[in-house]
């Protein structure tokens, strides 16, 4: 199903109000106003980000990863913070870890779902059973 990224721009841009710090755009149409222009290329990236992302993990999946993980880039905007570093499970492979949020979780957000390796687990001297541990559901904040 297609997101409706102006009517999450919506929701967004009134969640961030009540937050001391909103990431850009954000930042700025709650001072000033949405620029159209601004906006519609805020919902474009988005949309195009969402696509790509979504052909990555179609991509992994098929070449049987299941386990996954959210990793971040620089500043957050608090909603994405949560679920930095938590692991997900793309095929419901992992009992006990949740599926993935969609990404982009906000428009301006561009955190990513890399996957995890058993060396890289192992590396990290942790185990599937950790990861359960920590997990951390997506919960839409509609």
């Amino acid at each position: 199903m297609a997101r409706d990224w102006d009517a999450e721009i919506d929701r967004w841009t009134e969640r961030f109000r009540d937050v001391p710090d909103p990431p850009e755009p954000f930042a700025t149409a709650i001072r000033d106003g949405w620029d159209p222009e601004a906006r519609r290329r805020l919902a474009a990236e988005a949309a195009e980000y969402a696509a790509r992302h979504e052909a990555w993990l179609r991509q992994i999946a098929g070449a049987g990863v299941d386990l996954v993980r959210l990793d971040t880039r620089g500043a957050d905007c608090g909603a994405c913070r949560r679920y930095a570093g938590k692991a997900y499970s793309l095929a419901g492979g992992t009992p006990g870890l949740p599926p993935p949020p969609p990404l982009p979780i906000c428009p301006a957000c561009r955190h990513t779902l890399n996957l995890l390796t058993p060396f890289f687990l192992q590396s990290l001297g942790l185990t599937v059973d950790d990861l359960v541990a920590e997990a951390e559901p997506y919960r839409d904040q509609a």
